[in-house]
This record gives structure tokens, sequence and C-alpha cells, in this order.
């Protein structure tokens, strides 16, 4: 097909393999002509399973030789930003995993380079393209809970998960379990409640000069409040992931999605009956779509840089706060 885009994916991991994959192959917008990785073996493993046309050890390499049009990055943090400033100057539309970048500078670093170019952007706030975050962000818009006072979130993993070399250096990292997993949940609660944020306290519990788990508690200008937590010393099987929102008028819940609303003083259940089983998955086709469209019209209205932007604020000024024990003001 004529109208197929070219796709370059770099950083075969667990996200490669579990969701951009079986999503590409699936596609019938999305052509996946290569795949670079540093580890050509893991990459062997996969075309068993997958078609891959052009492997690459070299990112450079495969930005100059590969016929492409757009680059997928889910390599380790530190070289996200190194690698969609890389795509944007070959001419190349990106979509890049969270975080952005290191930093709240390093984002806008790169925000300038791809203004000041033709190409697109998109942040991989996959959480967004959850279908029941969706129904969620539908229903806020719509004021059916009312005015929100109160949110909390959290993810706690599993201690059994092994972590690999670069998340447990912060030079590559970023952090520990703020920059992994907050950085995911600010990415969905932003697109939810927004962040116009006053001020930011955080306490870490740090070992081996990264935080294994902490707290981050965000004060509203509205008077609203988000408390997130997050840690991966869970002594359970399985993750334990939550979102709770209060508002005047209802409550919801995340992991399931459960509604209800106080209405005409009763109880009305507003849960919808046929949320989808698997909302992970189903992020990442909703997303990949919402990606082909961008590239399309040649355009990020949403899920831009200038969102990572604000969510690596927040998360600069709560590393700080831990560092300086005393609340940010923003």
């Amino acid at each position: 097909m004529n109208n197929e885009i070219k796709v370059g994916l770099v950083g075969a991991g667990a996200v490669t393999q579990v969701e951009y994959l079986p999503v590409i192959e699936q596609s019938k917008e999305l052509k996946l002509v290569a795949v670079c990785e540093s580890n050509r073996e893991k990459v062997d493993v996969l075309s068993s399973r997958y078609y891959i046309g052009e492997i690459y050890t070299d990112y450079e390499q495969m930005l100059r030789e590969a016929n492409i049009d757009v680059v997928i990055i889910a390599t380790p943090n530190y070289l996200h930003t190194p690698m969609a400033i890389s795509a944007i100057e070959y001419g190349k539309d990106v979509l890049c995993e969270m975080p952005l970048g290191l930093d709240a500078s390093e984002v806008n670093d790169l925000g300038k380079v791809v203004d000041a170019s033709d190409n697109i952007l998109m942040s991989a706030f996959n959480g967004r393209f959850r279908p029941d975050v969706q129904i969620l962000k539908d229903l806020i818009s719509k004021g059916e809970l009312g005015r929100i006072s109160f949110a909390k979130a959290g993810w706690l993993k599993s201690l059994h998960e092994e972590r690999d070399g670069w998340r447990s250096d912060p030079l590559k990292s970023g952090g520990g379990a703020i920059m992994t997993l907050g950085i995911q949940i600010l990415g969905y609660v932003s697109w939810l409640v927004g962040l116009d944020v006053s001020s930011v306290v955080a306490g870490f519990h740090t070992t081996d000069r990264i935080e294994d788990s902490g707290i981050i508690f965000l004060r509203y200008r509205d008077g609203s409040y988000l408390m997130i937590e997050v840690g991966w010393t869970l002594l359970f099987e399985k993750d334990f992931t939550y979102f709770n929102l209060y508002g005047s008028d209802g409550v919801a819940l995340l992991n399931p999605l459960k509604i209800k609303k106080l209405e005409n003083n009763r109880v009305i259940d507003l849960t919808p009956s046929n949320i989808p089983k698997h909302p992970i998955k189903e992020s990442y086709y909703n997303m990949l779509e919402r990606f082909i469209d961008y590239v399309g019209s040649r355009s990020v209205p949403q899920h831009g840089w200038q969102d990572a932007y604000e969510v690596a604020i927040i998360i600069d000024a709560a590393y700080r706060s831990a560092e300086e024990e005393k609340e940010i003001l923003l």
C-alpha cells in the first residue's frame, strides 16, 4: 500500500515485545521496516516471531539508510532525548516512550528542536488511551462527578520483578520508582484533572542511589489535592494499582472501573457494563491509532512534548522536595 507509514523501531525490550510489535503487526496503516537494538541476539529471537525487514545495531545508521517515515523510541530513559532529536533532524516523525527526558530542561530542549522542524513528536502517554480512563475523562468533562476535591493514585510493583542495570543507575534512569512509575501515573492523571498545581511535597525511601518507594502530594490552585504513592518492593506476586477520584456529586475508581453518583439523595451506579478486560493492551492500539492520525494531519494538538514538559516540572519538584525536605512552590 502506498499510504503505509513505514516504521523504524528502536529498542527491543519488554514494551516493544509485549505492546508495540503485536500492534504494528495487526495494523493496516503501519509497516515495520527496521528495528534497531544493541543486543543483536534479542532481535534475532524476535525475528522468528515477527517479520523484521532490516536489523540495525547502530541507530544513526538506521536513520541514514532505512526507508522509514517514523521512529518509535522504546529505549532506556537517558537515550530518549538524544534519539528523538536525531530522528527529528533526519526528518522523521517520532513517538517516544516516557519520560521524554531525564528532567524538564531536557524535555524543553527537545521541544525547541521539534518546534523548529516540520516534523511531529508524540509522547507515549499510553495510560490516557486506556478505555476505562477515556470513559472517566468523558464523565469528568461533562461534570458528572461535580467539583473534584481529592484524588489519590498508586502503583506498587512486586519485589519479585527483576530490574535491569540501567534502571538502577540514576545517570541513565533519571531516578527510581518516581521516575519509572510516578511519571506514568501523572501521565494519565494530568489528562483527567489537569496540572494547575501550586505546590509539591514529596518523601522517598532511597536505597542504592535511587528511591525504591515514595509519596508525592500535590496542592492545586483551586483547593483540590492529589496524592501519589509508588514503590517496587511490594511483597505480593502481582502489582497493586489504583486511582480514586472524589467529587462533590460522585466518586470513581480504576482497576477495575467503578463510578457512583449522588442524585436526588440516591446513589446511582454509572459503571459501564462493557469495559474491555485488557485496558493496557487496548491503550497501545488506541495510542498508535492517534499517532497515525497525527502523522496524517501533521499536528499534535494533545499529548505532545508540552504535556510531557508539564509532567517533568512536577517530577523535578518532587525530587527537589524530597532532597530539601520542604514544600516546593510552583
